[in-house]
């Protein structure tokens, strides 16, 4: 019999069964191998300001996890010896319309307001940032501060550190279902005094949830293209299209947002439209060379907000529904879900995140 089980070993699982070994023995299963699922698939962006409009509780939650990243990636390194790829210089917001520039200037207003660092730009000054820009810009804004890491990596470096803490790692197994101290899989049962249901799109299967975990798939196609050195210094979005420039020579094309169900496959549409987005930020990108092509399936929820804390059943604690916001939040997810076990109350208000507002 374990303390802890964790079912899932995406980076959210990973994270906390890492956070919560040494100190109890934890054991964390998975259906196929760590970190294969959405967390393989993720593009890696740390940006908390770049999407949000307000200071509501997504935005509360992913600011808090973004100030515990860079010592998140730095233990990881000297505990597994990989390097994450934390690194940026900042995401660049750009509009092409007057409708897209009075949504940049709001975000401007509010986050200035707020004490945070982002400064509104001139055309001439995103040409300034970015040269190779060619979308007919009206206007851009620049927050200093987002990062990015590389996903595959991440994951990686994760669970090296967890076999490093003691965690006992099972893959190949599909969990069916939990009741109160026991994980029931395929060919066998395990025991636990605490169980963390962290099983991503697959978590709103498990027989037993008290209550349900109403997790759904929205597929995401993404792409990498092989840039010239120094082609892109920073993140850029613009619409639903980002650029992530990576430090080994990629540039990462992000990404379609579908409903379609379990299906893993690579669109001509999806490609299409991201070749398309791509070409319209840059003209320059139509003569990169394409270096791969995948998909991921983010878990949703109705109201677009992730699943933490304690489930009506005593021991058994949810972390789910993560959306596109997975890797951003394995720091605070997995601080949150240790002071559960633990009996704590968590640094950080989870009422918003409650199992219980899906109760029937």
């Amino acid at each position: 019999m374990f303390d802890v089980i964790v079912i899932g070993g995406g980076v959210i699982g990973l994270s906390i069964a890492r956070e919560l070994a040494g100190r109890r023995s934890v054991m964390l299963l998975d259906r196929g191998a760590t970190g294969e699922g959405a967390s393989w698939a993720a593009a890696g962006m740390l940006s908390p300001m770049s999407e949000a409009d307000d200071q509501g509780p997504l935005f509360q939650l992913c600011r808090a996890s973004f100030e515990l990243f860079r010592r998140f990636v730095e233990d990881l390194r000297e505990e597994s010896g990989i390097d994450a790829g934390y690194c940026g210089h900042g995401v660049l917001l750009v509009a092409t319309s007057g409708e897209s520039s009075s949504v940049l200037q709001r975000r401007y207003d509010w986050q200035r307001q707020a004490g945070f660092d982002v400064e509104l730009l001139t055309p001439e000054d995103v040409r300034k940032m970015e040269p190779l820009v060619t979308a007919p810009i009206v206007n851009g804004l620049f927050m200093s501060g987002e990062r990015s890491v590389a996903p595959r990596r991440l994951v990686t470096a994760l669970r090296e550190a967890c076999l490093e803490r003691g965690v006992e790692i099972r893959t190949g197994v599909r969990v069916n279902g939990i009741s109160q101290n026991a994980v029931f899989a395929d060919r066998t049962n395990f025991e636990a005094s605490s169980i963390v249901v962290a099983s991503g799109v697959w978590s709103a299967d498990l027989r037993g949830l008290d209550p349900p975990l109403p997790v759904y798939p929205r597929k995401g196609q993404i792409l990498s293209l092989g840039m010239p050195a120094a082609s892109f210094r920073h993140m850029i979005r613009w619409q639903h299209a980002y650029f992530i420039p990576r430090r080994t020579g990629e540039l990462v094309v992000g990404a379609t947002d579908e409903d379609a169900g379990f299906d893993g496959s690579v669109t001509v549409a999806g490609l299409g439209r991201l070749l398309a987005d791509a070409q319209a930020i840059s003209s320059h990108v139509g003569t990169y060379p394409i270096l791969e092509t995948w998909t991921g399936l983010r878990p949703a929820t109705p109201d677009g907000l992730p699943i933490l804390g304690p489930a009506a059943r005593p021991g058994v604690y949810y972390a789910a529904g993560h959306y596109r916001n997975g890797i951003l939040l394995a720091p605070i997810t997995a601080s949150i879900i240790r002071d559960l076990v633990e009996n704590r109350r968590p640094a950080v208000s989870i009422d918003a995140y409650a199992p219980s507002r899906f109760a029937k």
